[in-house]
């Protein structure tokens, strides 16, 4: 227990040395445990807080189907991130990423204080402070990506970063041409002209 308190540090405050680490030596086991506390967690403390705003039954489903989607989205970005990597010229393997990425969830167990701290506030701020607080831990996850990014692959800032955003670029020029192309077929519909 010891050693994965001491990657954690590392992950916090020398994240790109402590990806590169946890890449070269694999640690999926420790990276599956980081990753369900980082999920579990906030989720855990989402569970409490839309009970106690009266949802009912649907917050089990929504819990359960927010785990399992954070898996999912675990496990194939990391394979997609690996693929684009190697396409950019990266040297390392999925399975490093796959653990890396693991390690990158851990700053969202922060969210769990931060809105605790929140909850307290007036109410006119809570929401300001509880966004705030989100788009920080957000950032800081997609921080550590591009660290994971760079340690697994061995790349430089700029083309991690571009690794970890072309799946949105990608997905932004597919929607954006087939709204395109849609518009244009309506219009060319005889009621149109």
């Amino acid at each position: 227990m010891g050693y994965l308190l001491e990657i954690l540090y590392d992950v916090l405050f020398h994240p790109v040395a402590a990806m590169d680490n946890i890449a070269s030596r694999r640690l999926v086991g420790k990276g599956l445990i980081v990753f369900i506390i980082s999920i579990l967690l906030p989720s855990w403390a989402m569970w409490f807080g839309l009970k106690a705003a009266g949802i009912g039954q649907a917050v089990n489903v929504i819990v359960i189907m927010h785990m399992i989607g954070s898996l999912l989205l675990w496990f194939f970005g990391a394979a997609l991130l690996h693929l684009i990597a190697e396409f950019f010229g990266g040297r390392g393997t999925a399975m490093g990423l796959f653990a890396a990425l693991g390690f990158a969830q851990f700053p969202r167990v922060f969210m769990v204080p931060l809105w605790v701290v929140a909850a307290v506030l007036p109410e006119g701020i809570r929401p300001v402070i509880m966004g705030i607080s989100a788009l920080v831990i957000l950032f800081w996850v997609l921080a550590l990506h591009v660290a994971a990014l760079k340690g697994a692959y061995g790349m430089g800032g700029i083309k991690a970063t571009l690794v970890l955003i072309m799946p949105f670029l990608v997905l932004t020029l597919f929607t954006v041409a087939m709204v395109t192309f849609v518009s244009v077929q309506f219009m060319q519909w005889p009621q149109w002209s």
